[in-house]
């Protein structure tokens, strides 16, 4: 089993908030800013201000019940009747924001990444766009993940136990579970499955709603997963066990008071209460736990898989983090700003495991990203890509031979195939694509307009995969024997020529007639024929 395992399938208001998530255009000192939520069971919105610093002062912040979930894991669409109370609430949540004096540039819009398993979720977020004339983005799966890797390493920060012995981290979302494994502060495995709250609910429900009947079936439904879950985790020691997700969130002050930013939980005490919620009709779920009915659908479901999930690994209790999950959740998107280093580098690490299980060439790989990541960042005022686009590079590089898994003949086919079908843990759905494609396109066949997958990308974003496809291959060319005979390289560009510098190695020919082979697409690309050179 592979390290990475990719299955498709309360922050007070004044108290500064930092974090460094998506990539977003920065925005000015000490502006007001304001993010609207379409989430699972609610639609919410914050405004607040974000300092030099990076820190985060809220201002505002309004939730209102809608059952998105409901209606696309029970119907598979989004209800006229919901299309019509998103548009109401966002056109009093506008009105605030008017009332603030923010600008529609200062004012984003994001959804839930369930959305896009709606049938006409295109027609929701168009509806949305005309509603609010503003850019409707929908957060896809890879978003969540890293969001959900953000509060889980927020709280390890907070927490010397869990930081310093291996934590094993859950997030029960309303369509999918994420695991991510800890080793002292670092992450060391990552899987997504396909079993959610809403997921799980919907599967079984019946229209007598929480019969006892209807709540075994619903333990029935989780075990499934809990079980293949536990098995792929099952050769991992874990120290400590923490729950993430916004019901689970929500009740865990109704149990025990917090500490260092985290609740602690025993097994036997989330039994306890998740037995007595259980037997609650909706009316009394509300009244109790002071949530609205859609909100209050998914909090039996996420207490019974937390509790399966305890169950199964045996631990003696939950670690929960203290807030509210959809606003740390939302101020994350807030205070957004380009990937770390270090986050960057749990990413390729993350690849390098998804290398390992299709038995690529660790060292080749590696060096190959060396290179690429150098060529990026050295012709960064040839191709002008956003900085982003290293990181996507640095992947495709570290995983561009996994097709030779399959067979080395037309490697580069199987290498697209199999990297549609696998999540990277820190990337995007579209990123990952990206990643596929530059795969396909490592060897000397360039991208035709008929190409299934390329076909599908903009213009831009075809001359995106263009200009790294061409930097990735003369990075695979400078060690094309496998043997990381060149060490380092220099760049020096003359006239119409980049001359490739090779430190202590006299001898390239088998490299330059590699590059001869494959630097069709930089020369009609950058303009330049590349010759391997003595320093």
């Amino acid at each position: 089993m592979s390290t990475f395992l990719n299955k498709r399938p309360t922050q007070s208001p004044n108290q500064p908030f930092v974090s460094s998530v998506m990539s977003e255009p920065s925005a000015p000192p000490s502006a007001e800013h304001a993010i609207i939520y379409v989430g699972a069971a609610s639609l919410s919105l914050i405004i607040g201000t974000r300092n030099e610093s990076g820190t985060f002062s809220l201002l505002e912040h309004l939730d209102k019940p809608l059952p998105m979930a409901r209606d696309i894991f029970r119907t598979g669409t989004i209800t006229r009747a919901t299309v019509e109370q998103a548009a109401g609430i966002l056109k009093d949540y506008l009105l605030t924001v008017r009332e603030y004096g923010l600008p529609l540039a200062n004012v984003r819009l994001y959804n839930t990444n369930i959305l896009s398993e709606a049938a006409n979720h295109e027609i929701f977020l168009n509806r949305l766009q005309v509603s609010t004339g503003l850019i409707a983005r929908l957060i896809d799966d890879g978003d969540m993940t890293r969001l959900v890797y953000q509060i889980g390493l927020r709280m390890l920060k907070k927490n010397p136990e869990l930081r310093e012995g291996h934590t094993f981290v859950t997030h029960i979302g309303p369509g999918n579970t994420r695991a991510l494994y800890f080793k002292n502060g670092r992450l060391a495995a990552y899987s997504n499955y396909r079993l959610g709250i809403y997921r799980a609910r919907e599967a079984v429900a019946g229209a007598d709603g929480e019969s006892a009947q209807h709540l075994t079936h619903l333990e029935e439904h989780i075990r499934g997963v809990v079980d293949h879950l536990a098995q792929d985790y099952s050769g991992y020691p874990i120290d400590n066990h923490v729950a993430i997700g916004a019901e689970i969130q929500s009740v865990a002050a109704e149990l025990t008071a917090a500490k260092q930013g985290a609740f602690r939980i025993t097994e036997d005490e989330l039994e306890r209460f998740t037995e007595k919620l259980a037997v609650l009709n909706p009316d009394e779920l509300v009244r109790k736990l002071h949530v609205h009915y859609t909100g209050g659908e998914g909090i039996v479901p996420a207490l019974q898989t937390n509790l399966a999930l305890a169950r199964r690994f045996g631990d003696e209790a939950l670690w929960i983090p203290e807030g509210d999950f959809q606003r740390e959740l939302m101020l994350d998107l807030m205070t957004a700003s380009p990937h770390s280093a270090n986050f960057q580098d749990e990413v390729v690490q993350a690849a390098c495991e998804i290398g390992v299980r299709y038995k690529t060439d660790r060292k080749h790989a590696d060096h190959v990203a060396g290179f690429a990541q150098q060529l990026f960042r050295e012709l960064q005022h040839l191709h002008a890509l956003e900085p982003k686009y290293e990181l996507v590079l640095r992947v495709a590089a570290v995983l561009h031979e996994v097709g030779m898994f399959i067979s080395p003949r037309e490697h580069h086919k199987h290498s697209l195939y199999i990297l549609l079908q696998t999540e990277i843990f820190g990337l995007s759905s579209s990123d990952g694509e990206m990643v596929a494609l530059l795969a396909r396109y490592h060897r000397r066949y360039n991208p035709e307009p008929n190409h299934p997958t390329f076909s599908d990308l903009s213009r831009e974003e075809r001359m995106i995969v263009f200009k790294l496809a061409a930097l990735l291959r003369i990075a695979d060319a400078l060690d094309r024997t496998h043997a990381q005979r060149i060490k380092t390289i220099q760049l020096r560009p003359e006239g119409s020529r980049l001359y490739i510098l090779t430190p202590g190695v006299d001898d390239t020919t088998v490299e330059q007639i590699a590059i001869n082979s494959k630097c069709d697409l930089f020369r009609e690309i950058y303009g330049y024929d590349i010759l391997l050179s003595k320093p």
